[in-house]
């Protein structure tokens, strides 16, 4: 008797580099069973995630990872969840977290979301939104975390670095890991004035940020519409890591927006074509308080692109438009502007 998934001859290694989830793909073979109800057979999701169907077996079987239907013939059948989950467990293996750790860390996702039901207070006071946005209060074990994290970029020791990661990764969602663990133990390191290195501390710990922040956004990436913008982001200044309060602001975006940045070693002619080329609704630019704006022009960018410039400030109160278009203020102040010209 054959099996009911019929196998591959060959295993594939899974890779981050694996697109978002693409459901609009059509089932490839008469011998399976078709798509019905949103279910996939192995084979076509195969297809989507690049994962092999031996692969997807030894998950189910070895760590009981995915959970398929099964139909009465035995074929496993995969609703969309699976394949997003298939996704995250590629995501987290690239970054050189086991599969038992991985089983944990989905394990513990999926009570939080369960748990995750009380509706958000809308009734704040408008003394309260003029007040800066406080970072999401951590657990016990998020503070000890950050406590950690900070040690770790104080001696800039990578090895430490990663090993803290891995243990958040096991205890919080990914949206939490880089807002109250990374971008926290960064911001509270960026308020301290000296520790031995300090200047090619933060260097060191802001590019490995935005590299931790590009991952996010990959795995968050959806595909740009009117209502879900194409937005790309930038700093003026060649390899200059974001801060704390920029990566915080790219986050926010990223809710209402499909965000990419852009490589800080292109050209700022470079960077005009690569923004006509992926006919970006939005380019958002952020500068540093001490930089002035460069020379580019909107008269060098596609009709469709709307170009930002955002300067933020330590001051939460002020706010303005300066002449020459930068939006200047608070991380708050900053991000309603943009959000409210995006949006």
């Amino acid at each position: 008797m054959s099996n009911p998934d019929q196998h591959q001859p060959a295993d594939v290694h899974p890779t981050a580099s694996t697109s978002t989830i693409a459901l609009d793909k059509t089932c490839p073979t008469p011998d399976e069973p078709a798509c019905q109800d949103g279910l996939f057979p192995i084979r076509a999701v195969a297809n989507i995630t690049g994962v092999n169907p031996i692969t997807l077996r030894a998950w189910e079987r070895r760590y009981n990872l995915i959970r398929p239907t099964r139909t009465a013939t035995g074929h496993r059948l995969y609703s969309a969840s699976d394949i997003q989950e298939i996704q995250r467990i590629m995501a987290l293996s690239a970054q050189g977290i086991g599969f038992m750790q991985i089983a944990q860390i989905l394990a513990r996702e999926s009570r939080l979301a369960k748990n995750h039901h009380a509706p958000a207070d809308q009734s704040l006071s408008a003394a309260q939104e003029s007040r800066p946005e406080a970072p999401v209060t951590p657990s016990a074990q998020g503070v000890n975390l950050v406590e950690s994290l900070k040690q770790a970029i104080i001696h800039m020791d990578p090895l430490a670095l990663r090993r803290i990661e891995q243990q958040a990764m096991m205890w919080l969602p990914p949206e939490q890991v880089m807002n109250s663990i990374l971008i926290e133990a960064y911001r509270q390191l960026e308020e301290r004035d000296s520790w031995p290195d300090r200047d090619m501390g933060l260097h060191w710990f802001g590019h490995h940020v935005r590299q931790r922040l590009e991952w996010w956004l990959l795995q968050h990436a959806r595909k740009p519409s009117l209502s879900h913008p194409l937005v790309l982001v930038d700093t003026t200044t060649d390899h200059r890591p974001l801060d704390s309060n920029e990566c915080r602001l790219i986050m926010s975006l990223a809710g209402k927006c499909t965000v990419q940045l852009i490589t800080d070693t292109l050209s700022e002619t470079q960077r005009v074509r690569l923004v006509n080329r992926w006919q970006a609704q939005h380019w958002v630019r952020l500068l540093k308080p001490s930089e002035p704006q460069q020379a580019c022009t909107g008269d060098l960018l596609s009709g469709s692109t709307r170009l930002h410039w955002c300067q933020i400030i330590s001051d939460e109160q002020a706010f303005s438009i300066a002449p020459n278009g930068v939006c200047q203020g608070g991380i708050i102040r900053c991000q309603r502007y943009l959000l409210d010209q995006i949006a």
